[in-house]
């Protein structure tokens, strides 16, 4: 064998595919700022049990991109997210970042308000506390959300308040199989990689999701149902339907229309205003490290809403860490 022919060759094949992410990565830039192809929005999220980090994070300088987003028949929400970070150990890492939006709106909310038009914009400033601690009895991660009001309320980038959420990852793997639970608190609804509500929220609420996933390789494929269990007064801010120019973008009274975020810009209500539950399933890829691509289902039951909703994820930590020698 020609072990020197050998080494080049996947020398040139490592080239070859970093430079396809920064390619791949530029384009999804190019992308974010083209109003006519795209109208939507945000947030890297970790896909796949801790079986396949069983280490845990890699210390050291960390950077990301993802462009993912969802569809409904009450619109369209995406975003760019890019995210520098730091890990400071195996189990604690820090990142932060600012999303790109863009929003599609339904013909049907035009109809009843002409300004609703598809818009982008930047939304809240962000920052992630990390931890990960994978072990083969059971795998635990956990994660501090935290934003900054910064994105613009009329177009339902920000909720116009400092928001915080705090989620939970538990995992089990049974050879391929990995039973999953997620469960959280915090003062908004965030957005996950099966739906990116077409409003957003401010409130206390609990998000809870379980089920599992299989995961043979590169493909992995994943089955659940959520519930979102608030309490108190709860404000609908939406992403749909935008208030006018000279508005001062506030609910005109109580409410318990959970659609009301088509009809209006801002409702507040009791704690079922954004009461939910349903159910999700998605397909997941990963050619290579750094790549991921995946497509995702969502059902709102109280909605009566159906989610498709996409995502591409570029790990460029390569980037910013030291080669080694």
């Amino acid at each position: 064998m020609n072990y020197r022919a050998e080494s080049t060759k996947n020398g040139l094949k490592s080239r070859f595919l970093r430079l396809f992410a920064v390619v791949l990565c530029c384009l999804i830039g190019f992308l974010s700022l083209s109003s006519s192809l795209f109208a939507q929005a945000p947030i890297p999220a970790a896909t796949g049990p801790a079986k396949s980090d069983p280490g845990g994070f890699t210390p050291g300088l960390t950077l990301g991109t993802r462009f993912e987003g969802s569809y409904s028949g009450d619109g369209g929400v995406y975003d760019l997210g890019s995210a520098l970070g730091y890990n400071f150990t195996r189990h604690f890492g820090i990142d932060a970042g600012v999303p790109f939006y863009f929003v599609s709106t339904p013909t049907s909310i035009k109809k009843n308000n002409p300004g609703a038009v598809s818009g982008i914009g930047v939304g809240s400033f962000f920052t992630d506390l990390r931890w990960n601690y994978p072990h083969k009895s059971l795998n635990y991660s956990s994660a501090i959300h935290l934003t900054a009001p910064t994105g613009d309320k009329k177009k339902g980038f920000s909720i116009g308040h400092a928001t915080w959420n705090q989620t939970n990852h538990f995992d089990h793997a049974f050879g391929d199989f990995s039973p999953f639970v997620d469960a959280g608190v915090g003062n908004t609804l965030m957005d996950t990689k099966y739906f990116h509500r077409p409003f957003a929220t401010y409130g206390y609420n609990a998000q809870f999701n379980g089920g599992v996933e299989y995961d043979p390789g590169n493909f992995s494929f994943s089955a659940s149902a959520y519930d979102v269990a608030p309490w108190g007064n709860q404000t609908v801010i939406s992403r749909v339907f935008r208030c006018g120019s000279a508005a001062k973008c506030s609910a005109s009274g109580t409410t318990t229309n959970r659609k009301g975020f088509t009809s209006s810009s801002v409702t507040s209500g009791a704690a079922d205003l954004v009461r939910d539950n349903g159910f999700n399933a998605g397909i997941d890829y990963k050619p290579v490290g750094y790549l991921d691509l995946e497509f995702d289902f969502s059902r709102s039951v109280p909605l009566q809403l159906n989610s498709y909703s996409f995502g591409i994820g570029i790990d460029l930590s390569w980037l910013v860490r030291p080669r080694a020698h």
